[in-house]
């Protein structure tokens, strides 16, 4: 994320927002939760199928749809863990549960709508219900309630309804599709709306090293799908250079991808939360991940589609799979450094901002050319390296990332030092002792 130790830094530097000190406990990812995750290699590789097949206009929407369902339904659960712990009974007996009804909404995503709509929401019905009791449970579990759980945990429940509704609907169906979309509408802004409504007294903030590090887990799930999809490709040519350069190409593009987005700051919204109250712009960070992901399964699909494709039609197609999702995911990235600059209050000019506007403008440029798929994903590789390099070795990305780290050191440090004052006390039990404000606003 950053390039060697952080130099001596003054949080209270002019042109820099004034960054107080809060505890961050630690909070390790289980063993439970990277199973949970690896449900969504599954769900991943059944939507990139589901597009591949037919990359119809109705098919994209329908894949748009049901990805997002898909992403909200693990954001739920990652969000739940970060804000509340991964040690709670409610949480891990809700998290078995939730997998496998993961599980079967994954052997759900692929086929035609008129036969499995039924099936897709009704699994999608068991797993917000399964995460409205996990979040009523929680709210009961923990010492002092957790009044986020409770009051999301509520409106959730409407949401659940209308999905149980929709199993009685035709399958398929405009109706059916409708009601999906007005109630995943509704779950995505709930938390928008609970945060509001609870404003300065909000009971608890994701966990500033442990939301961050499920959040990268989920986009190397996704570039992962990127290499299955690519490997995939590639069985259905005879191997020589004509197929290997274009397969070596994706891959070095996916190389480039990861370095653009972990050789950042990435929890600086979140930090800003937790010790400005910055709450929207974490929300802003948390839900841009949601088309960043979707870029990248959409962007693996393009890269090894165009690698079997054995005519012209179906290789414009692909080429247009690789051109506009590939632009769309650095356009997301200008849109998280952007986000993570304003946290810290730093202006002036940032070579890497431009460096990734322009490489999203060339990579949208790709969709108009005549572009064999050699062709295609050579450029498309050499564009996304050539930005990675401008960003990796900007003095800016540096300088975030040393904020990041010394704040993170700081919260760490005096998370130990208040255990140390309170030996066998659980974090709960600190949290109930001392209420929440917006300067220390994590409950257990």
């Amino acid at each position: 994320m950053t390039h060697g130790q952080p130099d001596t830094l003054d949080l209270q530097d002019p042109g820099q927002a004034a960054f107080s000190t809060a505890p961050l406990a630690e909070q390790k990812v289980t063993w439970l939760e990277l199973f949970f995750d690896l449900i969504f290699v599954v769900a991943f590789d059944q939507l990139s199928k589901r597009l591949g097949d037919s990359p119809g206009l109705e098919n994209i929407a329908e894949f748009g749809l049901m990805f997002t369902a898909v992403w909200w339904a693990w954001a739920g659960n990652t969000m739940l863990a970060a804000r509340y712990g991964n040690e709670t009974r409610a949480y891990q007996w809700g998290t078995v549960a939730q997998l496998i009804s993961m599980a079967m909404l994954a052997l759900t995503l692929r086929g035609d709508l008129h036969d499995t709509g039924f099936a897709f929401a009704l699994a999608y019905f068991a797993n917000r219900a399964l995460q409205v009791v996990m979040d009523l449970a929680i709210g009961q579990e923990l010492p002092g309630g957790a009044p986020f759980a409770r009051r999301t945990g509520l409106a959730v429940l409407v949401v659940a309804l209308a999905w149980l509704i929709s199993v009685w609907l035709p399958p398929g169906s405009t109706v059916q599709i409708g009601v999906w979309c007005a109630a995943l509408l509704v779950d995505l802004l709930i938390p928008v709306v609970v945060q509001r409504r609870l404003g300065s007294d909000l009971g608890s903030l994701p966990h500033g090293e442990h939301l961050p590090e499920r959040i990268g887990l989920l986009q190397i799930i996704a570039m992962g799908a990127i290499v299955t999809e690519v490997v995939g490709g590639s069985r259905q040519q005879a191997l020589s250079f004509v197929t290997l350069f274009p397969a070596l190409s994706a891959i070095v593009l996916t190389v480039g991808l990861w370095r653009l987005y972990f050789d950042q700051a990435r929890t600086l919204p979140l930090l800003g939360a937790h010790l400005q109250g910055q709450l929207s712009r974490m929300l802003a960070w948390l839900y841009a991940h949601l088309p960043f992901t979707l870029s990248i399964i959409v962007l693996g699909v393009g890269l090894g589609h165009g690698i079997s494709a054995v005519d012209a039609k179906k290789d414009a197609v692909n080429q247009q799979f690789v051109a506009w999702p590939l632009s769309a995911a650095l356009l997301t990235l200008v849109f998280l450094r952007w986000n993570s600059k304003r946290v810290t209050g730093r202006r002036g000019p940032d070579r890497s901002l431009l460096a990734m506007w322009a490489g999203a403008l060339a990579a949208a440029a790709l969709g108009f050319l005549d572009l064999d798929t050699g062709q295609l994903h050579g450029l498309a590789a050499a564009l996304t390296v050539v930005v990675s390099l401008v960003v990796a070795t900007d003095p800016v990305t540096r300088r975030l990332g040393q904020i990041e780290e010394k704040v993170t050191e700081q919260l760490s440090e005096d998370s130990a030092t208040d255990d140390a004052d309170q030996p066998g006390s659980a974090r709960t039990d600190a949290t109930s002792a001392n209420p929440p404000t917006n300067s220390d606003t994590r409950n257990s």
